[in-house]
């Protein structure tokens, strides 16, 4: 057993540990902070994180390219994204309906960790490494507003048919959670709206010309800016909150979902850049 697969092994050992504590803290009636929950996560994002590096190491490339790489960097960014938030904030149950889906993504990625993929040496630059950090820090906090948009949602349900059980207590209140989504669309919109531009920047650096105006993963990145535009917007100038602003974030998770994963499924794509081994 290689290294990398032994703390891919102990990351999704972690994961599970975590989201079933989540989980459990969710439904049951005592209320809690949590205790535990973020060394369990640090410890599988630090996991992550080497396996990343010594990956790249080993193929002299930046660690970006193919699925298992790929949902590696994601799920990363998720947990990232939740463990700053969470220094930050009381988040109580929000992990408990986050977590799974995170545990999901890196358990799911386990099946392309052995797919060997080739990269053109041409395009490996700090600028393309820049452009890759920028849309992951941006998925990943999209996800995390997205997930909050469901706790958001939840609440709205329980207090409109008057259901104040075990998960209405767990989670925080609709005002703490508008919040929680306020804050997180600023920073994600920048990261984004970075990547994009660094990739409109990187097509004219390698010499593509305008075959990436057609590229079904530009259109679906588009379409998730568009979709969070319109959020951040909405958010920042119309100040708005409730429902309906839950509802936009999770027709951003759509996007991101569709731009990040079916597109690789369901079409080819320049940003593919790879071939198997």
């Amino acid at each position: 057993m290689t290294a990398e697969v032994l703390l891919m092994v102990v990351a999704c050992g972690l994961y599970v540990a975590a989201s079933g504590l989540a989980v459990h803290r969710l439904v049951r009636a005592a209320p809690s902070r949590g205790r535990g929950m973020a060394p369990l996560l640090s410890a599988a994002a630090v996991c992550l994180v080497a396996v990343l590096a010594l990956r790249g190491l080993r193929l002299e490339r930046i660690p970006a390219f193919g699925i298992f790489e790929a949902l590696v960097w994601y799920g990363l960014s998720v947990t990232l994204a939740y463990l700053c938030m969470a220094v930050r904030h009381d988040t109580r149950g929000v992990s408990g309906i986050l977590l799974p889906f995170v545990t999901v993504v890196v358990i799911g990625s386990l099946a392309g960790m052995h797919t060997q993929v080739v990269a053109d040496a041409q395009i490996q630059t700090a600028w393309l490494g820049l452009h890759i950090a920028a849309a992951f820090v941006g998925y990943g906090m999209f996800t995390l507003e997205s997930f909050l948009a469901i706790a958001y949602l939840i609440q709205d349900r329980n207090l409109k048919r008057k259901r104040f059980g075990r998960v209405f207590h767990r989670l925080p209140p609709l005002e703490a959670l508008d919040q929680l989504m306020h804050e997180q669309i600023g920073f994600a919109f920048l990261m984004f709206s970075l990547s994009i531009v660094l990739g409109v920047f990187l097509t004219h650096r390698f010499g593509w010309g305008t075959l990436w105006t057609t590229d079904p993963k530009v259109a679906g990145a588009a379409a998730t800016w568009l979709v969070y535009a319109i959020l951040f917007h909405l958010r920042l100038t119309a100040d708005r909150h409730g429902r309906r602003m839950a509802m936009v974030a999770l027709a951003g998770l759509a996007c991101v979902l569709v731009t990040f994963l079916g597109v690789h499924l369901m079409t080819s794509s320049i940003h593919d850049f790879i071939s198997p081994k």
